[in-house]
């Protein structure tokens, strides 16, 4: 196998990354209907976890035991979702993984680009990139990292994020159930909302618009034909009929995990305002504020009562606890995952 790092510095890397339900795995889909792209199947957290677990080994040579450990994180979503898989179970071969890994530099980085080329080109592509939503607070080392890299920020309405992850419940995988039933609510969701998009105002201001491109989940899919003509225009791409024939998957609404080319629907960009009740509604438009008018979302005509304004923030350290100890598993460094958030939620 011959890696030919000068023509892969010409080709963009491709990362997707929003807040939780704002239309990220939509965004693979498409992507990965066209014939020169392929995003990895499944989420690899790596910017968010292992990378942060071995922190100095980034682009520096492992001894045996950090090989295994790098290894294993890697091969394991090759069988089942982050956090689930077993190494030895996937379809990858750890000696491949770890001769490309080698060929490409050393550290915990070079195994993540191997994994991903490799992952590419099983699907006979040659393009890659990588999905996971919460490396939207990852941007700035992503981007650094890799100077190729344009990054494809998704935003949805927050009421529509708020629905979707509230009726995910009752259709996720029963490995999720808990998790998703514990980190729902209100308050925190507009409140990683608020703050995945602050992430992504700041790093197009610090990257430029040539790198970081922010798509709302309801153009693409009240216009899909001429949101994705401008996309892959960013992207250097060339525009493919094919990324239309996407097919249904991960939807909060739908028992089926899968529904073949179903293509595009407007119905879910309006549907928060069927299953939100006022109360709800009040409770993100609060927190969001005045971002709404920068993601050119208009505000419903209502009020917002001072005992609603109490009730969220009495609630919220409860609420927050909870939602941490549920994730407590997807998340490395406690502090660190709470301030950053926490910042980028109260910092505008």
């Amino acid at each position: 196998m011959t890696v030919n790092k000068t023509d892969n510095a010409s080709k963009p890397i491709i990362f997707i990354v929003g807040a939780s339900r704002s239309g990220t795995t939509l965004m693979k889909q498409i992507l990965n209907k066209h014939s020169d792209v392929h995003i990895t199947l499944r989420e690899t957290h790596y910017f968010d976890d292992l990378r942060v677990k071995m922190a100095g080994r980034e682009q520096q040579a492992l001894n045996l035991e950090e090989i295994k450990l790098t290894e294993d994180y890697f091969l394991a979503l090759t069988h089942k979702r982050y956090g689930e898989g077993i190494p030895e179970q996937g379809w990858m071969d750890r000696i491949e993984l770890r001769t490309l890994a080698q060929k490409l530099g050393c550290g915990t980085d070079s195994y993540f680009e191997a994994f991903c080329q490799l992952s590419a080109q099983r699907d006979n592509k040659n393009i890659w990139g990588e999905k996971t939503p919460r490396h939207i607070f990852k941007l700035s080392e992503i981007l650094t990292r890799y100077p190729n890299a344009k990054v494809i920020c998704m935003v949805r309405h927050p009421g529509g994020v708020i629905a979707s992850y509230r009726d995910w419940r009752n259709v996720a995988a029963s490995s999720q159930k808990n998790r998703i039933t514990n980190s729902y609510n209100p308050t925190i969701i507009s409140l990683m909302w608020k703050a995945a998009f602050n992430a992504a105002l700041q790093a197009r201001d610090q990257f430029g618009t040539n790198r970081v491109y922010i798509q709302r989940f309801e153009d693409l899919i009240i216009d899909p034909e001429s949101t994705l003509s401008a996309l892959t225009s960013w992207l250097t791409l060339d525009y493919e009929p094919s990324i239309l024939e996407i097919d249904l998957v991960n939807s909060s609404y739908s028992n089926k995990q899968r529904s073949s080319k179903v293509g595009f629907s407007m119905e879910p960009a309006y549907r928060w305002r069927e299953k939100l009740n006022s109360t709800e509604i009040a409770t993100f438009q609060y927190i969001c504020g005045s971002l709404l008018d920068k993601a050119r979302y208009e505000q419903e005509p209502i009020p917002v009562p001072l005992v609603l304004i109490i009730k969220s923030w009495l609630t919220l350290p409860f609420a927050g606890l909870r939602s941490l100890i549920a994730n407590k598993s997807r998340i490395s460094n406690t502090f660190n995952y709470v301030w950053h958030r926490f910042r980028l939620a109260f910092g505008q």
